[in-house]
Parts: C-alpha cells; sequence; structure tokens
C-alpha cells in the first residue's frame, strides 16, 4: 500500500467517522414543551476535521516519489481538505 492511499484512507477516516461517532456536547431547550433551541459541540468531529485538513496538506504538499506528485492524489487531497472543513463546520454547529 502506497503512502498516498495510506493517507487518503486516514483522511477520509477523520473526515467521515465524526458523523457516525459523536464525542462532544448538546443543549436543547424547550418551551411549552417545543423545541425552542438546539445546540451541539462535537469536540471529536472539529479534532477530526483539523486532522483530515492537516493530512490532505501532507497529500498535496509533501512527496516522497515522483508518483506522489500525480494529479489524482491532488484531486484526492483537495476532497479530504473540502470533507475536513466542512467537518469542522458542521461539528462547530455553524450550518445542518
Amino acid at each position: 500500500m502506497t503512502r498516498q492511499l495510506k493517507l487518503l484512507i486516514g483522511g477520509l477516516v477523520c473526515a467521515l467517522l465524526p458523523y457516525v461517532l459523536f464525542l462532544g456536547i448538546t443543549e436543547t431547550k424547550r418551551v411549552n414543551g417545543q423545541v425552542v433551541v438546539h445546540e451541539s459541540l462535537n469536540v471529536g468531529g472539529v479534532i477530526a476535521g483539523i486532522g483530515a485538513l492537516a493530512i490532505a496538506w501532507a497529500m498535496a504538499m509533501k512527496w516522497e516519489t515522483e508518483a506522489d506528485k500525480a494529479p489524482r492524489w491532488r484531486i484526492a487531497a483537495a476532497v479530504v481538505a473540502v470533507l475536513g472543513a466542512l467537518q469542522v463546520v458542521v461539528s462547530l454547529d455553524l450550518i445542518g
């Protein structure tokens, strides 16, 4: 298994695992039985998202061989970076 493939798998795990595994806090406020405020902070998702961004940077910028410079790895790194950034935004409850 090549270095880039290992980084890709690790980046995807970091970016997608927090959608399944929640490690954080939630708060729901109800008034007369209706939810008026629902806030959550997924600390694990923020950390994993930052990890995915770091892995994407390593995939795109640190090469050990000429094969690591192939455009397909840069595209894969961009996908991991977008998923990692989205994970950070969702984990901070800024969207979704």
